[in-house]
């Protein structure tokens, strides 16, 4: 067993879709200054199931001099990276170039990165080259990589303000200003509700250069000007390079030139398309002298396109179809902000219900950030008193959710507990709420929760008799609380993956076919699971392990049985490494059998990846007897103590903290119970033997 305080994080999964909590990694202006935060996430080896934080509260940062090179671009290199700005209207990246040129300008450059995520944040390109000319600057170019998000992000230049060439990106919200081709480039992007602004007279809003399968797809935007006189005066789009670009529903205040599209350009488009383009009142567009011819001035390339869509050619640019590729993306699922907390003042804490969706809370004071946090109280000992307080919430990727209701902190004079819990293989002990101090008078819930394939045994600790035979026991702070549980797993022989202790791992049911409520998805660098195990005597065990790999080649694990490892895999001089094959796909589970020697009892089996490379999906572990040492019978025979004629003699059976174990009227079989001492105790009426037996 190993003891916790209610504000320690243990890492065992009680909820396939929970995820698991991991506050800001690096907050810029307490931690560090953004070229330190870049480098800690270089350094951070973040992966997809553990992807590193940036957090910029409110603020401009000028990266020029900071991070940019000779002309004031920046290059952020590292994957797996979220950078979240407290507000996008108040959080500002900003440089300030001493040139022109596409590639050479922009305020934040992506080279070859993956799995990117940006919220709530500004990037501006302050040129002193003017931008109301066609001078190129760009704010944020998307070089190559895959996997973009960029949720209320705002982009503000001139010509190239953003600049894509390869890869998947989503923008959901958001806005991106500009005066020429101010979205340009290539790969497959997705516009859901960004605002887009024209800045001058006579621009574009698009070049599709080096379109992807589906180029630029624009659904529910809305297009402004920041001078009335420029209505009428734009254009959706121009052909660099055979473009494909699609507006959707799009709510136009400020509407484009009547052609709609640029005539010729480079190269004759593929796809222009632009279906149920309304005015800001809600009125159909007049799109009846929108352009369908187009020849390439340079290559010579034709092409007549249906310009003006019906329903049914619009109905295939499905977020799905444009960004699912192979491995089914759907990144609207990411950006999903979890519900504001409802917060309140006890004593010196200020608390909220916990959330399973939220990675973390942040806490502002006064408006300015003050932390973060992953549990769901903050101690108000350092904030003055008749400071406002707001609370919010982080999803998984780290983009902030609506504040919380305001909170006056006042003045306390409030006594508080403790609770220490007692965990033990099999499953976990929490309480509710979770709080580092527990206000006196605080009604709390206690609660013991199996593994998958365990139950719960009782309870242990010094307010153990308090709890009664219920997994759950709900009190009042009145003291410090001590307690915990025990699990069985008598008579199971098949584990679940997903109910062990998990390390840079991730929790996963999107893969059909896996037993239990999920199964473990790997990540590269060090990443383990724990997985609790019983086994009813020592010696040799059949393990029959359920996995997939789809990855087309096989991976590896190494495996480590109960007392072999101490920490995860690393140093383990124990451990045996197996190679899985490859499977069909995901989807396709396969079986691994080894034998594995296993002390008798309780325990975790430890399955790790190898030096840093990505493993299979482990679903679950079946243990059969192989080679094992049965006990003889351990019966004791305790004399019969009844008066003649009478047959109410019972045996009860103690632990040593004089919790009753069994109850029967037969002579106990004692093989039958875990090793330790015991008491047992024969009585009739008016009599009674107790006798202190040893299980080994």
């Amino acid at each position: 067993m190993y003891k916790f305080a209610i504000y320690a994080t243990l890492a065992v999964a009680t909820s396939a879709f929970a995820v698991a909590k991991h506050g800001f990694d690096f907050v810029v202006g307490v931690d560090g200054d953004f070229k330190a935060a870049i480098a800690k996430a270089s350094a951070s080896g973040a992966s997809e199931a553990k992807r590193f934080i940036i957090f910029l509260p409110n603020g401009e940062y000028d990266l020029t001099k900071l991070t940019g090179d000779e002309h004031g671009k920046t290059t952020f290199s590292p994957s797996h990276v979220s950078i979240i700005g407290q507000s996008l209207e108040n959080t500002t990246i900003s440089n300030t170039t001493d040139t022109e040129g596409i590639g050479t300008t922009a305020t934040l450059y992506f080279p070859k990165n993956n799995d990117m995520y940006m919220q709530d944040i500004t990037l501006k390109n302050k040129s002193t080259f003017s931008t109301s000319s066609a001078a190129r600057q760009v704010a944020l170019q998307q070089n190559e990589g895959d996997k973009f998000i960029y949720k209320n992000v705002r982009l503000l230049s001139g010509q190239d303000t953003y600049y894509t060439k390869k890869g998947r990106a989503y923008w959901e919200g958001g806005e991106i200003d500009g005066t020429v081709d101010f979205i340009c480039g290539g790969g497959d992007v997705f516009f859901e509700g960004t605002k887009l602004v024209m800045t001058r007279n006579g621009g574009y809003i698009t070049a599709s250069q080096n379109p992807g399968d589906w180029g630029y797809v624009f659904n529910n935007t809305t297009i402004t000007v920041s001078n009335n006189s420029f209505n009428g005066t734009f254009y959706l789009g121009r052909s660099w390079g055979h473009a494909k670009v699609v507006f959707l529903n799009t709510k136009m205040i400020a509407q484009p030139h009547a052609d709609g599209w640029y005539k010729n350009m480079n190269s004759a488009p593929e796809v222009y398309g632009e279906y149920n383009s309304v005015d800001g009142n809600g009125n159909p567009v007049n799109t009846s002298r929108r352009k369908t011819f187009f020849d390439g001035s340079k290559d010579g390339s034709t092409a007549t396109l249906k310009t003006v869509w019906d329903a049914n050619d619009a109905a295939k640019y499905t977020l799905a179809n444009v960004l699912g590729g192979s491995d089914k993306w759907a990144p609207n699922k990411l950006t999903a902000q979890v519900a504001a907390p409802k917060i309140s003042q006890e004593g010196a804490n200020v608390v909220w219900n916990d959330d399973e969706n939220a990675i973390c809370w942040a806490v502002f004071v006064n408006g300015k950030y003050h932390g973060n946090t992953t549990t769901n109280s903050i101690d108000v000992g350092r904030i003055a008193a008749g400071s406002k307080v707001t609370v919010r919430a982080a999803n998984s990727m780290g983009g902030l959710g609506a504040a919380s209701n305001e909170v006056t902190i006042l003045e306390a004079n409030v006594t508080y507990y403790n609770a220490t819990l007692t965990q033990s293989i099999g499953g976990t002990v929490s309480i509710s709420p979770n709080r580092e101090k527990i206000a006196e008078g605080t009604a709390v819930t206690i609660a013991a929760e199996p593994a998958t394939g365990w139950k719960f045994a009782g309870w242990t600790g010094k307010d153990a008799a308090a709890a009664g035979t219920s997994n759950t026991w709900k009190t009042t702070m009145t003291k410090d609380i001590d307690i915990g549980a025990t699990f069985e797993a008598k008579g199971t022989t098949t584990f679940q993956a997903e109910s062990g202790i998990v390390d840079n791992a991730i929790i996963e049911s999107t893969n059909a076919g896996f037993a239990g409520t999920g199964y473990i998805n790997f990540g590269t660098g060090h990443s383990a699971v724990l997985v609790p195990i019983y086994a009813e005597y020592p010696g040799d065990y059949t393990m029959i392990l359920t996995y997939s790999n789809g990855s087309g080649k096989a991976r590896d694990l190494a495996i480590a049985a109960p007392g072999k490892c101490t920490a995860g895999i690393d140093g383990c001089k124990g451990a045996e490494t197996r190679s899985f094959a490859a499977t069909d796909k995901w989807t396709t589970w396969a079986t691994d059998t080894t034998t594995i020697t296993l002390p008798q009892g309780t325990g975790y089996i430890t399955f790790a990846t190898v030096d840093g490379n990505d493993g299979p999906n482990l679903d679950q572990i079946e243990l059969i007897e192989k080679n094992v040492e049965k006990p003889k019978d351990s019966s004791v025979a305790l004399p019969r103590l009844s008066r003649t004629g009478t047959t109410d003699n019972e045996y009860r059976i103690y632990d040593t903290n004089g919790k009753l174990v069994r109850q029967s009227k037969e002579a106990p079989n004692l093989a039958t119970l875990p090793r330790g001492i015991y008491i047992v105790r024969s009585a009739s009426q008016g009599n009674s033997k107790q006798k202190i037996v040893q299980v080994h």
